[in-house]
């Protein structure tokens, strides 16, 4: 064989195997150093228990009476810092008499009621008690009846009613211990729910008790209506199958001016010629107290073509008549539609009307109109008869709610309503509208 295919066959044979990498190899676990000391279990999965606060065997103590379950409550003595804590410690089959005891003991009253007074503090919620409050505080009792009330069961009813009708009657601002009295009681037993839902509304929980009402059955609901004026009853009724329902609200003064109005146009809806009933019961309400149930009968009875009370000037030298016009009037307005025209221009001298308008600003440091008080300021506008039209209607409606002769006031204004004689008769002469300062705090 030639040499040189001899070299070349070892050269392919040499190039054919690749060569072979370094080969891995697995490290040797490192065991830890024998004497290592374990790890400490970690605080945050494992919590220790705290340590209980009270010291009472409750396997044995006595809760067979009243007197034995406020012996208990004695012992427990919650604080407005540890109440929730120590409340938690008490086992459910012993919560029973306790919740009882309290509910029967009262005192929950944590907000008293306010006179109403100008400019008084609106109190929305109420607070929570202070951290060294005890047992005598009224603020932490109704937080500890909030957790009676959750603890009792339908078979404690009749030894808490009393105590429930005690808590129904607490007025404002307080209204979550109201709702737990009242959903206390079994939905199905709705003469003890009419009863509170009454109580309620009377001490001023309107809202509270006409979100509840809807959940009585019908004839509860038209007692709600018609013998206990809670105007929410209406919502849930319908009037095409209750119209005497309708027809005895729209002449309750005990029942809201709203609701009565709506009651008045749910009962004539679709009524182009009204009923002897329907239209007897307008007329009536023409007379209502509340202007603003007068106006929405006087609207209702327009519509369908009778004009006799639509609002018009008074012949009269009598203040009282003459303002009870003019209330009449704004409330009437706002039933009008943005096409129609005031009528107050019927109630003004030819001349026309005086509009007096006095501004308030509490960061003013200038006196505009020189009347020494920075804070004022005084416009006098003569409005034609023509173009009169009543200013700030809605508020004017509020403010007609409460009068002193012939001064009126919203939370805002003070709307002074200046009468003159012409040719005998009252006349709106001028019309002043006033600002009041914002009450302090708010």
């Amino acid at each position: 064989m030639d040499v040189r295919k001899c070299l070349a066959l070892i050269v392919v044979a040499a190039c054919g195997t690749p060569p072979k990498g370094p080969v891995a190899t697995k490290p040797e676990p490192v065991a830890p150093p024998p004497d290592a000391a374990p790890r400490p279990p970690d605080p945050d999965l494992n919590r220790q228990p705290p340590a209980p606060l009270l010291s009472i065997d409750w396997t044995s103590v006595p809760l067979s009476t009243e007197a034995e379950a406020n012996a208990v409550w004695a012992q427990i003595a919650p604080t407005g810092e540890d109440w929730e804590a120590k409340l938690d410690e008490i086992p459910v089959a012993k919560a029973g008499p306790l919740a009882v005891a309290m509910l029967r003991a009262g005192n929950f009253t944590c907000v008293p009621p306010q006179p109403p007074r100008d400019c008084a503090p609106l109190v929305l919620d109420v607070d929570g008690p202070a951290p060294t409050a005890g047992m005598s505080d009224p603020c932490l009792r109704r937080l500890l009846a909030l957790w009676s009330l959750g603890a009792v069961e339908d078979s404690d009813l009749p030894q808490i009613y009393g105590a429930l009708k005690q808590i129904a009657a607490i007025p404002p601002p307080e209204s979550q211990l109201v709702a737990a009295a009242i959903q206390a009681v079994p939905e199905t037993d709705h003469d003890k729910r009419l009863e509170l839902l009454s109580i309620a509304f009377q001490a001023g929980q309107r809202d509270l008790a006409n979100g509840h009402v809807g959940s009585l059955d019908e004839p509860h609901l038209i007692d709600a209506a018609t013998k206990h004026h809670l105007d929410g009853a209406l919502d849930a009724l319908a009037v095409e199958s209750h119209r005497a329902v309708f027809l005895t609200a729209i002449a309750d003064d005990k029942m809201s001016p709203k609701a009565r109005a709506e009651a008045i146009q749910e009962l004539v809806a679709g009524e182009d010629k009204l009923a002897p009933d329907a239209r007897a019961a307008l007329i009536a309400a023409t007379k209502a107290k509340d202007c603003y149930v007068a106006a929405a009968a006087v609207r209702a009875l327009e519509v369908r073509g009778d004009r006799r009370a639509v609002p018009k000037k008074p012949r009269t030298r009598s203040p009282d008549v003459m303002m009870r016009a003019l209330c009449v009037l704004a409330a009437y307005e706002r039933f009008q539609g943005n096409d129609e025209s005031s009528l107050l221009p019927g109630f003004v001298p030819p001349k026309g009307l005086e509009h007096v308008k006095i501004a308030f600003d509490a960061l003013s440091d200038t006196d505009p109109d020189g009347d020494g008080d920075p804070h004022t300021e005084r416009t006098v506008t003569l409005i034609p008869k023509a173009d009169v039209v009543v200013p700030e209607v809605d508020d004017m409606v509020r403010a007609f709610r409460r009068c002193k002769g012939t001064t009126c006031s919203s939370n805002d204004r003070d709307f002074r309503f200046g009468l003159k004689l012409v040719g005998g008769e009252l006349t709106l002469a001028t019309l002043e509208l006033i600002e009041r300062p914002p009450c302090p705090g708010r």
